[in-house]
């Protein structure tokens, strides 16, 4: 059979692409799938040791929280614990604070050792001396010892008045007192620091401020005078400080 042109034109573009596809075939073979390896089976002493390796982890963890726990509870407790420790003293000193107000208001417990004719010198006695008197207790004691320590001294009993016995009736107890003068503790003005003009009871911040900077202003201070220029000090203040001030 004779085959026509275009046939064979055709039968030789197929047997070409034939030949090139066995010649791409020849060259690349086809690639065979690799094999996984297989997983081998841990032995029963390696398990053994990832076990204890995991439990030891899970252990420490467990260990830490509960050390962090612990701590939160103690610093609860601790914390709690403190608040009534203060709470306990504040509630004890308020009672004993009472307590000794009424023993001082009636004379109570200290009636043997009362002498009625007891005259104490105020910027010398102390706390036991003072119990001798009726009416006054070891709080009220203490209490005018810390306040004379603070003034530096009194110059007259009626300055008892002022803070420590103000709750209390002083008609009976004033005859008993006299002060010696010569034991105040007086305040050099012209040398003296801003922090020490403010503890003083009888001087306030701005007190103590205006008089340093009218010290400062002038370099030195003369006397009352140059005081009664600060609108900050009235007369009763002067007068109340008088006893306690040097111009050295």
């Amino acid at each position: 059979m004779i085959l026509a042109k275009e046939q064979r034109i055709a039968a030789a573009i197929l047997f070409g692409i034939a030949l090139i596809a066995w010649f791409v075939v020849a060259i690349h073979p086809e690639r065979q799938p690799q094999e996984q390896p297989k997983p081998t089976k841990k032995s029963w002493a390696e398990r053994k040791d990832s076990i204890r390796l995991a439990d030891s982890l899970r252990y420490v963890q467990w260990k830490e929280e509960r050390e962090a726990r612990y701590d939160s509870f103690r610093l609860a407790d601790s914390m709690r614990h403190e608040a009534w420790k203060i709470e306990r003293q504040a509630r004890w000193d308020s009672m004993r604070i009472a307590d000794s107000l009424w023993r001082d208001s009636v004379g109570w417990r200290y009636t043997a050792r009362i002498k009625k004719d007891t005259v104490l010198d105020l910027n010398h006695c102390d706390t036991t001396e003072l119990q001798y008197i009726r009416g006054i207790g070891r709080y009220t004691a203490v209490q005018i010892v810390k306040y004379r320590e603070r003034l530096g001294g009194f110059y007259s009993p009626q300055q008892l008045t002022d803070e420590v016995l103000g709750k209390l009736s002083l008609d009976t107890l004033l005859y008993h007192f006299i002060v010696d003068t010569a034991a105040i503790q007086r305040i050099p003005l012209n040398s003296c620091s801003i922090e020490r003009l403010q503890r003083h009871p009888y001087i306030r911040h701005e007190q103590a401020k205006a008089i340093y900077a009218l010290r400062r202003k002038q370099t030195r201070l003369t006397s009352l005078d140059d005081l009664r220029s600060l609108p900050e000090l009235t007369a009763e203040d002067l007068h109340r400080l008088t006893p306690y001030l040097t111009f050295e």
